[in-house]
């Protein structure tokens, strides 16, 4: 399992939604349009085939990030405080 920081720009309000209903089933949201995750190899597979269908490739935009696992320990929040990444916060869809 790795972590990973997910992020999208989607112009579009219907494919907005679906994108991040899409990530909600695979991660935790940590902002509007952020996510942070944590994928085994296949999950990231999965997730980059749901995206794909999702996306308009000319207009959107998806960053998938990998973390380290000293990196993810060292997320500061200024302002509104996050809960710490904890793999209990991740759903994996089968």
């Amino acid at each position: 399992m790795q972590s990973f920081l997910l992020t999208y720009d989607i112009s579009n309000p219907k494919r907005l939604r679906k994108v991040a209903q899409c990530c909600e089933d695979f991660g935790v949201r940590r902002q509007l349009s952020v996510f942070l995750m944590r994928l085994s190899a296949t999950d990231v597979v999965r997730l980059k085939a749901r995206l794909y269908d999702l996306l308009n490739l000319k207009e959107d935009q998806v960053l998938i990030v990998p973390l380290c696992g000293s990196c993810v320990e060292k997320i500061e929040s200024l302002g509104r405080p996050t809960e710490p990444h904890d793999a209990r916060d991740v759903v994996i869809v089968v």
